[in-house]
């Protein structure tokens, strides 16, 4: 297991490679000085994990017991949402979806999502840094949490 010292290492270097292509290419080695760039961060992001115990805060959907809901939250054309799955198994049968309140007033939010049956919380669990995005020109690092949408987690 990599120290969160030896990923800041990690990601000083990738940051010197990408200043190095610079100095020696100018910008004929974009595509080299770019990949660099991204390594350092999700190397930055995957040390902030570790000092964190290797977890992070999630969104998460509850029912109005307090209970788990399993969902995968999604973002579609106008925001997140959340996919409503029958089962724990986040490639699983739709059962449904759950749109939050965009009201700008958390106490209205909160009321319209509880008349749905719903609210959203959050979860700490594990998580790992990865790069994610679409294609090239929209990829960043981000922090991933397992794939389960249990409540063991």
């Amino acid at each position: 297991m990599t120290t969160a010292t030896e990923l800041r290492a990690q990601a000083a270097q990738h940051d010197l490679d990408a200043y190095e292509s610079r100095e020696r290419c100018d910008t004929d080695g974009f595509v080299s000085q770019w990949a660099s760039g991204l390594m350092a961060a999700q190397k930055r992001l995957q040390a902030d994990l570790e000092e964190a115990g290797g977890r992070a805060t999630f969104p998460a959907l509850f029912d109005l017991a307090g209970n788990l809901v399993a969902a995968k939250r999604v973002k579609g054309d106008w925001g997140y949402y959340w996919v409503l799955l029958a089962t724990d198994d986040p490639n699983g049968r739709t059962r449904g979806w759950f749109g939050p309140s965009k009201a700008k007033d958390p106490r209205k939010a909160r009321a319209t999502d509880a008349a749905k049956g719903y609210y959203v919380g959050y979860v700490e669990a594990y998580a790992k840094a990865e790069l994610a995005g679409g294609n090239a020109t929209c990829l960043s690092a981000s922090r991933s949490a397992p794939t389960t949408v249990s409540a063991a987690m």
